[in-house]
């Protein structure tokens, strides 16, 4: 009787102990795991203040459109950026090596596909352009703000122009 009970006392403590050493390893395994998920948030993150942005010309094409570079080098790498411009610009037609996403911010404007299709489109529009897309924009009545990101280094390669272009 005595081990009867001396063996049961057994099985009880070993269960316990193997559920706390299980607990432990969890917990630990959590904790590793959260770690690095917040050191790899800390070393990505960015905030950044668009009074604060370095704007410059954008080169190659009719004066008035200005970048202003977010991260990356588009000279050389990946890069996100964000455009500028005036009011009633004309986007001349093109393309990039790169696929091309856009985040239309701020201003309505008019995507001319490469068929001379014209789409009006308001602002916070998501456009998602394969490589090689031809197309060009006129800005609306107030200044456009556009975000992009390009996976290749940056190019503007100038076509001529599509029918509907104004």
């Amino acid at each position: 009787m005595i081990s009867n009970t001396l063996q049961r006392s057994k099985t009880a403590t070993f269960k316990f102990i193997r559920t706390v050493v299980i607990l432990v390893l969890l917990l630990t395994g959590m904790l590793v795991t959260s770690q690095s998920a917040l050191s790899v948030e800390n070393t990505n993150s960015m905030i950044v203040d668009q009074s604060t942005l370095n704007w410059k010309p954008l080169a190659g094409i009719t004066e008035g459109a200005e970048v202003a570079v977010l991260s990356g080098n588009p000279a050389t790498s990946a890069s996100e950026v964000i455009l500028r411009l005036p009011a009633g610009y004309f986007f001349p037609h093109h393309s990039h090596t790169s696929p091309e996403v856009l985040f239309w911010s701020k201003g309505e404007f008019t995507y001319i596909a490469d068929d001379g299709t014209k789409q009006n489109l308001q602002p916070e529009t998501y456009l998602n352009l394969p490589s090689g897309t031809k197309h060009s924009v006129v800005c609306g009545q107030e200044p456009c703000l556009v975000y992009a990101r390009y996976d290749k280094p940056f190019d503007l390669l100038l076509s001529p122009a599509s029918k509907n272009d104004p």
